[in-house]
């Protein structure tokens, strides 16, 4: 039989209570005075059961085992509810944690066999698992506590059996309703009332256990509520999403565990196109971090997803990017000309993107709140222009091209090979001109865009030249692959010191090779010859030069006699495509 001390005194309580009502009249049919009693009985019977001793004498129980001390009777059974105390004289470290925690435990089974454990010790094991703050704990303290909830699920029968009688206390009731309670799966049957908002349920079971607000409950209700989302229909699913985010927020413990399975259900959805509050919420510098920054081991939260979910959330990052880019940034100097409408037909393929921000927006971003939320968004990840005082710059992969567009005009945009690129993509600044982002002004480019009135056919024809096909067409790839970080065709110097991420990875800074300009090509007469086009012509030979000039490697050498019969124009080195003449102003 259990020693129940509580229950001795319960029966005497409750018969003084009952003589306080005076004799039972039947014949007069009054039942009030006895429903009355009855529920005092119930009342002092439940405090009874759940009664706990002194925190001070319990704290220095487990003060004691924590020491190694012997405990005398009396401590032996009141340390039970103090197991997960913090223990400032242990440095916080609490009594679960300690060496003495295994003998402890064997002490109470053993106890528990004979039937000779105080159900009120029992509870008092119950209170410190649910008091538990794994937010706070150490491994060595975890780890009691998964000896403490196996042994909780192994005496569980025991008490069970051993509490027989009709009136039981209100925890006993409750585990034998749920003894799913006791084990890894302890929060699965509320989860589905929590997601939905209800939480009466779980607050009753919290009040009636002495469940606290730090308790690992919480944070392992917060998971059983994602799994139990990500089980539902798309729709569901995605409906939850802002209530799981909250609820993540609030109790973060197995938050990257959430956000895992939050991304990989996303994943499986028919539509994946962006979740603007999932996205900014992920990319936070204080959660997973830019996914732009996986590849430089800064942000390694994203090895927790596959790679086609990381590649999904980063799309999503590089269309926001692009968007944000030409209308929030680019739109305010009215120099758009069609650009997010053109490079939105290769969305699909952009597989990086990379802001470099001037000056004045970053100034402007304490006035415009649309600027700063895409500076924060971005946080780690942009970089600086230090060379111009109103220019952004915005850099973007397809293929195995960086393409470098400009804010505002006269800006053309560069096309380079990734695996030759003179400048370091990782930079955490840039002058923005000729000895970096527009180096291939004068070559090393694959190609140039100039954004001059109907720039965009002879655009696509320039990035056809190179394999670079709109989404829309067939030729395009379907399917892209994890950017492809090439090394740079630069030479680190000895005197360069590595650029230390917050990571630990050290990225070299280098040093661009100085650009070789283009041959000079003398022009014979060129000053004899006057600047007008030969009948039928439709150029004049310097509005020819100045097309050409935007071609690597091409120019044009003039083999006409004096006075301009009979000689002949031609290119060298490179092609020559209509509807992309011109330099707009560079």
């Amino acid at each position: 039989m259990l020693n129940d001390d509580p229950l001795r005194d319960l029966v005497s309580r409750l018969a003084r209570t009952l003589a306080t009502f005076g004799p039972f009249d039947s014949s007069m049919g009054n039942v009030a005075p006895l429903e009355k009693a009855e529920k005092e009985a119930e009342r002092v019977f439940q405090g009874s059961a759940k009664r706990k001793p002194s925190r001070d004498d319990a704290r220095a129980a487990a003060l004691a085992l924590s020491r190694g001390q012997p405990l005398n009777e009396l401590q032996h059974d009141i340390v039970a509810s103090a197991l997960s105390i913090p223990l400032s004289e242990r440095q916080g470290a609490c009594a679960l944690e300690c060496a003495n925690i295994d003998a402890l435990l064997s002490s109470y089974e053993a106890e528990a066999k004979s039937g000779d454990l105080w159900r009120l010790t029992w509870f008092g094991l119950l209170a410190s698992y649910f008091d538990f703050n794994i937010a706070q704990a150490s491994s060595g303290a975890t780890a009691g506590w998964q000896k403490l909830r196996s042994f909780l699920q192994r005496t569980w029968p025991l008490i069970d059996r051993q509490s027989a009688s009709p009136v039981v206390p209100d925890w006993i009731t409750l585990v034998r309703a749920d003894p799913a309670l006791l084990s890894e799966d302890a929060t699965r049957r509320y989860a589905a009332s929590y997601l939905q908002g209800e939480e009466a349920e779980v607050q009753r079971l919290s009040v009636d256990l002495g469940i606290p607000e730090s308790s690992w409950f919480w944070h392992a209700l917060v998971l059983s509520t994602v799994k139990q989302a990500s089980s539902q229909s798309d729709q569901a699913f995605k409906a939850s999403i802002p209530r799981l985010l909250a609820l993540v927020q609030k109790r973060p413990v197995f938050r990257d565990d959430a956000l895992e399975l939050i991304l990989s259900r996303y994943f499986k959805c028919t539509d994946r196109t962006i979740h603007v509050l999932l996205r900014d919420y992920v990319v936070r510098k204080d959660v997973w971090k830019n996914p732009k920054l996986k590849a430089a081991g800064i942000a390694t939260a994203w090895n927790r997803v596959s790679n086609d979910v990381w590649m999904m959330v980063l799309q999503w990052v590089n269309e926001s990017n692009l968007r944000d880019f030409f209308e929030i940034v680019a739109s305010r100097n009215n120099a758009d000309e069609g650009r997010l409408e053109f490079w939105s037909e290769y969305l699909a393929q952009i597989t990086w993107t990379r802001l470099i921000f001037s000056a004045e927006t970053q100034t402007l971003a304490r006035h415009s709140p649309k600027v700063r939320e895409l500076i924060a968004r971005e946080d780690g990840a942009y970089a600086t222009l230090t060379g111009a005082l109103n220019v952004d710059a915005f850099m973007m992969q397809i293929g195995d091209h960086i393409v470098v567009e400009f804010s505002v005009k006269p800006n053309a945009a560069y096309i380079y090979e990734s695996n030759e690129l003179q400048f370091d993509r990782y930079a955490g600044t840039y002058q923005g001109d000729s000895d970096d982002l527009k180096y291939g002004y004068t070559e090393g480019a694959t190609a140039r865009i100039v954004h001059t009135p109907g720039w965009q056919p002879g655009a696509r024809q320039k990035l056809q030249g190179i394999g670079i096909y709109p989404d829309s067409d067939k030729r395009a790839r379907k399917s892209v692959s994890a950017p492809h970080i090439a090394p740079q065709r630069a030479r680190a110097t000895p005197e360069a010191t590595p650029r230390t991420t917050s990571g630990g990875v050290e990225i070299p800074q280098f040093v661009p090779e100085p650009v070789k300009p283009p041959p000079v090509i003398a022009e014979p007469f060129a000053g004899n010859r006057p600047n007008v086009a030969p009948a039928g012509a439709p150029f004049t030979l310097d509005q020819l030069q100045q097309l050409v000039q935007e071609y690597r490697r091409a120019f044009i050498r003039d083999l006409r006699i004096q006075g301009g019969g009979g000689g002949r124009e031609r290119t060298h080195g490179g092609d020559f495509h209509q509807g992309a003449s011109g330099l707009d102003g560079e």
